[in-house]
């Protein structure tokens, strides 16, 4: 009966000692998946971080280009507010009689 025991405590000892092999596989195995999450959340940020600067540039951009126009269009708009002026302060005196 001693014999039988101490087969079965050589087993379990064994069996323990394969369940403490795979666990430190898996343990270094997640550090290692953990680590590469890290770094490419570090580097997701970074692209969202210049996504956002490149869509203000491209913002600033399309603005100067709108605002950057020739002489004679920049003198049609003032002429087009100059006209739009007269016609609101001609409602207004309007109204106030």
């Amino acid at each position: 009966m001693d014999s039988g025991l101490q087969e079965t405590l050589t087993r379990l000892i064994g069996k323990t000692e394969v369940l403490v092999e795979k666990y430190n596989a898996l343990k270094a195995e997640k550090e290692a998946v953990e680590k590469e999450n890290a770094e490419l959340k570090a580097g997701f940020d970074a692209m969202v971080a210049r996504i956002e600067r490149l869509q203000q540039e491209y913002d600033y951009m399309k603005l100067a280009r709108t605002v950057a126009t020739n002489r004679e269009e920049l003198d049609r708009n003032r002429e087009m507010l100059g006209k739009l002026v007269q016609d609101i302060d001609k409602c207004i005196s309007q109204l106030m009689e």
